[in-house]
């Protein structure tokens, strides 16, 4: 396990299907949150619970989520 003070926040610009935006717009207006914070709690929530990803459709599950 890496040492977590070796990590500070950052900032990073993604590309997004017509389709993802539309799900991330939605989703922030029924949360009442920006687009920006409900991508980073989402991001952060799957990469928690998703260890890794084959392909769209097939996650490997943390040992957390089990």
């Amino acid at each position: 396990m890496t040492d977590k003070s070796q990590w500070k926040a950052a900032q990073t610009v993604i590309e997004m299907s017509p389709d993802v935006n539309r799900l991330l717009t939605q989703a922030a207006k029924r949360s009442g949150r920006s687009k920006v914070k409900e991508a980073t709690i989402r991001l952060a929530d799957h990469l928690k619970t998703v260890t890794d990803i084959a392909v769209p459709g097939r996650r490997f599950l943390s040992d957390e989520s089990k």
